[in-house]
């Protein structure tokens, strides 16, 4: 029996954390992420990074940061963050924390839950100023929405597509065959593709975060259990404990 999952990259990561917990998991992605080819938005983000003033560099997603350093070039965002006294960083989890501390962000701001709403609150809190989004071709609203309201001046351009495989993943014959013993959903879009590619399928679902628990449920799938955070230890945690309580 195996964990099953699903996201676009990085499956290694929740692999090897569930390994350490001796729970077996199966890699076979039903979401795809590529490039957008956008260098009139690379360069706005860029120039709003460089813009005299108070501004936030705000990384919603390792992939949004990723694919951002790879169209700035090689070491041209760890420039930009030491010749920038006046901007200030925020991240949506514990992962994005460190993409931004490795290249070079100090008092990363992050909300005590790993979602937009949560990251917007806090920064929503402080004095209003430029915000600088790079983003999915699929990112939630939420985040955008309140720093409006709140008199911020956004600067978001989409850098990343995110989109459901084109192929019928193989481990779809495999839940049905009860080789699959859960399902480790990261994000609402991770929620929507496998709901896509199996319907609302009774095995246990088990979450990364609270916003993506919401849309399982919305999808009519049965959350089993939510991690507290997104951090790969302790969703593997989460559901080593919910195995080993519900084994028989």
């Amino acid at each position: 029996m195996s964990i099953l999952l699903i996201r676009a990259n990085r499956n290694e990561v929740d692999q090897a954390a569930l390994a350490s917990h001796g729970v077996e998991s199966t890699v076979d992605p039903y979401l795809s992420i590529s490039k957008v080819h956008n260098p009139v938005g690379i360069a706005r983000l860029r120039d709003a990074l460089i813009a005299p003033g108070k501004k936030w560099l705000v990384a919603t997603s390792t992939n949004a940061l990723s694919f951002f350093q790879a169209e700035l070039g090689p070491g041209a965002l760890e420039q930009i963050i030491q010749s920038q006294p006046d901007l200030k960083f925020a991240a949506i989890g514990a992962q994005t924390e460190q993409q931004l501390r490795d290249v070079g962000a100090v008092n990363v701001l992050r909300a005590s839950e790993a979602d937009s709403r949560s990251l917007a609150t806090v920064i929503a809190e402080t004095e209003a100023s430029t915000v600088v989004i790079p983003s999915s071709s699929i990112a939630m609203k939420s985040l955008s929405r309140t720093l409006i309201s709140r008199g911020f001046e956004l600067v978001e351009e989409v850098i990343y597509a995110t989109e459901a495989v084109t192929h019928f993943p193989a481990s779809v014959k495999q839940i049905a065959g009860g080789q699959i013993s859960g399902v480790l959903l990261r994000s609402p879009s991770a929620a929507r593709a496998f709901v896509d590619f199996t319907g609302s399928v009774d095995i246990p679902v088990f979450c990364a975060g609270r916003t993506t628990a919401t849309q399982a449920e919305v999808l009519g799938l049965t959350v089993s259990a939510v991690s507290a955070d997104p951090s790969p230890e302790t969703v593997a945690l989460t559901i080593s404990e919910y195995l080993k309580a519900h084994s028989s």
